[in-house]
């Protein structure tokens, strides 16, 4: 607010006593090392040096009031948006290949969770010229998909000899989640009815997410509060066989299928292997959970 009255302030000046002033940006971009004024500023009469990024720098930051007092020092009224001003070295090549590539990479890890991808950044760390036409390789680690941020390299050749450019990455997405609405209690499978599905912003990922074709088939491993987004650690399969039910067995003999029922000793989900006993006698069976209700005698 401060910056906007003092920029309404300068304006009416300006109008006034034909002042000139000027405001720094938050960042900007180079490809030479030396920083000229009207670099930033061409509308400027007169040029001067403001400062010399070093030559194995590709992100620089200074105080704005450090390049305030610069311009003051030539009598030019200067302001900033921001107390730090980033120089971030230009990337000379077409990199759309590269974005591209690691787009792909993203797309295809989290399909079964609706990426959404607006937008992926990339910023050159290496200070040298890229050229797409002599890239060899990308090496992009697989554990940087669970991150929004971080860094690779790609391998380009240069005079016959394999060199290493480095890159910073910043992804903007979304990723689709299951959060609960109600609690849960542990066992209790997971509906429309006690959850929802969510669009969350892509972060580090530090555990596989529920997807939304396994609501109605999985279950809370315990209790779990309401408003908890619901990561693969939580769950169980659901639950098709409890204890005390009757279930179908069945059982193939000299090519003869057949089929008797059992009282489940215990919960089951698909896959179990429960026990199961007659419905009269105590005689008791193995049983392999196939469907609600169903078994195969093992």
């Amino acid at each position: 607010m401060f910056q906007r009255i003092l920029g309404i302030l300068l304006f009416f000046g300006t109008a006034l006593y034909g002042l000139e002033y000027f405001v720094l940006e938050e960042e900007y971009h180079f490809d030479e090392n030396k920083i000229y004024a009207k670099t930033l500023f061409p509308q400027l009469d007169y040029d001067f040096l403001l400062l010399e990024i070093p030559t194995n720098s590709s992100n620089f930051q200074i105080k704005s009031f450090q390049l305030i007092a610069l311009f003051e020092k030539e009598g030019i009224q200067m302001g900033a948006k921001s107390s730090v001003i980033t120089f971030k070295r230009e990337i000379k090549g077409d990199i759309d290949g590269v974005k591209n590539y690691i787009m792909g990479l993203f797309l295809q890890e989290y399909k079964k969770n609706n990426i959404k991808i607006r937008s992926i950044e990339l910023e050159q760390i290496t200070p040298t010229d890229f050229n797409p036409k002599t890239m060899r390789e990308i090496d992009f680690h697989s554990k940087l998909l669970k991150r929004k941020e971080g860094t690779f390299d790609v391998v380009v050749e240069e005079n016959g000899r394999n060199k290493k450019v480095f890159f910073k990455y910043n992804l903007d997405a979304t990723l689709e989640g299951i959060m609960t609405i109600d609690e849960i209690s542990g066992g209790q499978t997971i509906t429309y009815q006690n959850a929802r599905v969510v669009e969350i912003p892509f972060d580090k990922i530090s555990a596989e997410l529920m997807r939304s074709e396994e609501i109605g088939k999985v279950a809370v491993r315990s209790y779990t509060p309401k408003e908890v987004l619901v990561t693969h650690d939580r769950l169980v399969a659901k639950r098709v066989v409890k204890k005390g039910d009757k279930i179908v067995v069945s059982v193939q003999e000299k090519g003869v299928l057949l089929e008797f029922v059992l009282e489940a000793l215990k919960n089951g989900a698909i896959g179990d292997v429960i026990r199961a006993k007659a419905l009269e006698g105590k005689k008791t069976y193995q049983v392999k959970v196939i469907d609600e209700g169903r078994g195969i005698l093992q």
